[in-house]
């Protein structure tokens, strides 16, 4: 009797360990905006002054591009799992992904705020993505640079210096930087429990020639299209980067 009873433990393990494996859905409230950060230097002072445009955006589709992100970073963190990719367009839960950048308890509201779209879909856990805030840190080959605050997803464009010589730097040329200020937050939904967090901060900026005669050109230098795939390359690389780290604390 012993026998056959450590026979049909053995046999019912594999599906003790089928029935605890996370299902994932992932939900992004990203998307709704771009922001565009200008920097500007005036003449003869260090002093910076920043201009913010931002720009409504129509469809889902930098909120479809951090999904499908978020979507091949759990598969390969997960061989086998078949996340449930979930979109919305809601002003409300956008407005609360906003709110949420400065409150400690900024998650759980959000989470309070779509459990409605989630709690019918069969998943264990909810990798939610919300917008963070954080000084501009836009990343050149030889370090970081940015003034003022960034959020969200956009451009921050830096016109560079009025002189430069052969050997100026990519900040003194001037740039182009598509960033992603994200936070993506894994809970459990049985719970509401949030298991753990990070704070996305990525970039990766664009410099044009410094031998060439046009200064603050960065942004003309660049068409849609690659403004567009460039923005995308660094969700990308921040979703493969922070995915992991989010699902390994599960």
């Amino acid at each position: 009797m012993r026998h056959l009873i450590a026979i049909l433990a053995l046999a019912a393990a594999p599906l003790v360990a089928l029935a605890q494996a996370p299902k994932y859905a992932v939900l992004s409230l990203v998307g709704d905006k771009l922001l565009i950060v200008e920097r500007e230097m005036t003449t003869g002072s260090r002093l910076d002054k920043n201009e913010r445009t931002v720009v409504d955006l129509p469809d889902n589709s930098i909120d479809r591009a951090i999904t499908l992100a978020i979507d091949d970073a759990l598969r390969r963190a997960n061989p086998g799992t078949q996340p449930i990719l979930l979109a919305s367009q809601r002003a409300d839960l956008y407005a609360a992904s906003y709110n949420a950048m400065d409150r400690a308890d900024g998650v759980a509201r959000v989470y309070q705020a779509v459990k409605p779209i989630v709690g019918k879909t069969g998943a264990t856990h909810l990798v939610l993505v919300t917008k963070h805030r954080g000084r501009a840190m836009l990343r050149l080959r030889d370090g970081h640079v940015g003034t003022g605050f960034l959020e969200g997803v956009g451009f921050y464009v830096d016109h560079g210096t009025m002189s430069r010589g052969v050997d100026t730097n990519d900040a003194e040329s001037g740039f182009i930087g598509p960033f992603a200020y994200m936070n993506i937050s894994l809970i459990e939904l049985s719970s509401g429990r949030i298991v753990s967090q990070q704070h996305v901060v990525g970039s990766n900026a664009q410099s044009p020639n410094p031998r060439e005669r046009n200064v603050g050109n960065a942004w003309q230098r660049l068409s849609d299209d690659e403004k567009v795939k460039r923005l995308t390359e660094v969700i990308r690389e921040e979703a493969a980067r922070a995915v992991p780290m989010v699902v390994a604390a599960r």
